[in-house]
């Protein structure tokens, strides 16, 4: 008969099972606490102490400068409102002096009495007074501090940039200049030198004078131009029943045609030849042999007496 094997107490069994049991849920709580903690990202954890990858900034070490020691102050928002100017330019104002904020902003009679106030209302009343009778003061004082303040600064700038333009007028001319200047021979200086005028301003007055003739004859040639065109403007063409009449009239057929039978055939028919040299040497010596000649004495004398009614009337005719 074969012997019979150990049973195990319920006891042993429970305290396996539950050290197994035990032991799933630390396993699983720590794949948790791995999943919940991993990095949804590529880039290499920092805590991580494996060197680093080639790909790294950090892969080749590299020695860092000190830290600089500036002081860096914080950057503040906005501006400061530019203030009216309430002081005057000179002189120290009435307005800093002592006594200025009671004059113009004045104690009532029961502070100045010494009396206490009547009701909560008025002791605030006072209160807000006070307040302000103080802000005021100090508003004044502080704005006249910072207008001194700016004007010293400003005076004291202006004076240095007027000691500095003075020494650079003033110095001497520089080395390196001088060095590379390029060279310039005696003669050459003489020839080119141009030497001051003392009539300048005699010969420039006289300019000016001949300058203020030659625009007020162009003035006058405007203004007669411009009365020319006011006096011709009698025969412009305005309507076009005008314009109409005028094409009919001009061209035409027969616009060129000349003489008793009506058969000129080109414009000098009906306006005369062109002028030839002989006419022009004639009209040179006051000889003329045309009848109808434009330099006869009857058209000058009529000529003259167009010029000088146009200066008696100041205008053209």
């Amino acid at each position: 008969m074969a012997p019979s094997l150990a049973r195990p107490s319920l006891n042993g069994v429970q305290s396996i099972l539950s050290s197994s049991t035990t032991t799933c849920a630390a396993a699983t709580s720590v794949v948790t606490r791995a999943v919940a903690t991993r990095s949804f990202s590529t880039t290499r954890p920092a805590r991580d102490s494996a060197p680093p990858p080639p790909d790294s900034p950090n892969y080749i070490k590299v020695p860092e400068p000190p830290q600089s020691s500036e002081v860096r102050h914080p950057f503040v928002k906005g501006h400061l409102p530019v203030p009216r100017s309430i002081f005057p330019k000179k002189g120290v104002p009435e307005k800093v002096q002592p006594g200025y904020v009671d004059r113009i902003m004045p104690k009532p009679a029961a502070v100045l009495a010494g009396k206490s106030p009547v009701s909560e209302k008025d002791s605030l009343r006072r209160t807000m007074a006070e307040a302000r009778r103080k802000s005021l003061a100090e508003g004044l004082k502080g704005l006249w501090q910072r207008k001194v303040k700016r004007d010293k600064k400003q005076a004291k700038e202006s004076k240095a940039r007027y000691l500095a333009n003075k020494q650079a007028a003033q110095a001497p001319e520089r080395l390196d200049e001088v060095f590379t200047r390029a060279t310039i021979r005696e003669s050459t200086a003489k020839n080119t030198f141009v030497p001051v005028d003392p009539e300048a301003f005699e010969k420039a007055e006289v300019a000016r004078i001949k300058h203020a003739e030659r625009e007020a004859m162009k003035s006058e040639a405007r203004r007669d131009a411009l009365i020319q065109l006011y006096v011709a403007s009698k025969n412009f063409i305005v309507d076009e029943k005008e314009l109409e009449e005028h094409v009919n009239k001009h061209f035409t057929e027969k616009i060129h045609n000349a003489g008793l039978w009506e058969s000129g055939r080109s414009i000098w028919d009906s306006q005369k030849n062109p002028i030839s040299m002989r006419e022009l040497r004639n009209e040179f010596t006051g000889f003329n042999d045309r009848v109808t000649a434009t330099t006869s004495a009857a058209v000058k004398t009529t000529v003259r007496q167009k010029n000088v009614a146009e200066e008696l009337t100041g205008g053209k005719l």
